[in-house]
């Protein structure tokens, strides 16, 4: 019987890959939060609720600056942290977020469900599916 292993890149791995190819600090961010976000969620359609719930993008951006603010701390004790070392100590701090979740509001994106309304045009009831949000 044989063992599969599949060994999945690290967020520290993947977030300084991610600072070698993105333009902009809002590139790497996002892919960040795309990244996180498809380690809290199945199916694609979970994906896209998620990837479009403000509350859970809010929670991630807060807790994101309270891990930039440590890594700031951090630095504060090492001011000739520079060049890749400051970059990695930058990852393996903010990727401390891929273990954390805010599990009430994903849950909350996550169960919006398709509810069927009913329109009458000329006398012809038309059923159509909307994104209920609440």
């Amino acid at each position: 019987m044989s063992k599969t292993t599949i060994n999945k890149e690290s967020a520290a791995d993947f977030l300084m890959s991610q600072l070698e190819i993105c333009e902009t600090k809002q590139d790497l961010l996002l892919a960040f939060w795309f990244y996180w976000v498809e380690s809290v969620t199945l199916t694609s359609i979970e994906f896209q609720k998620v990837v479009a719930n403000a509350a859970v993008n809010k929670w991630f951006l807060i807790e994101l600056k309270k891990e930039e603010t440590e890594c700031r701390h951090l630095l504060s004790h090492y001011p000739n942290t520079a060049g890749k070392d400051k970059d990695w100590l930058w990852c393996q701090t903010v990727s401390k977020l891929m273990s954390r979740f805010p599990k009430v509001l994903l849950e909350a994106a996550k169960k919006r469900e398709q509810k069927p309304r009913t329109t009458k045009v000329a006398g012809i009831r038309i059923e159509m599916s909307i994104i209920n949000q609440n």
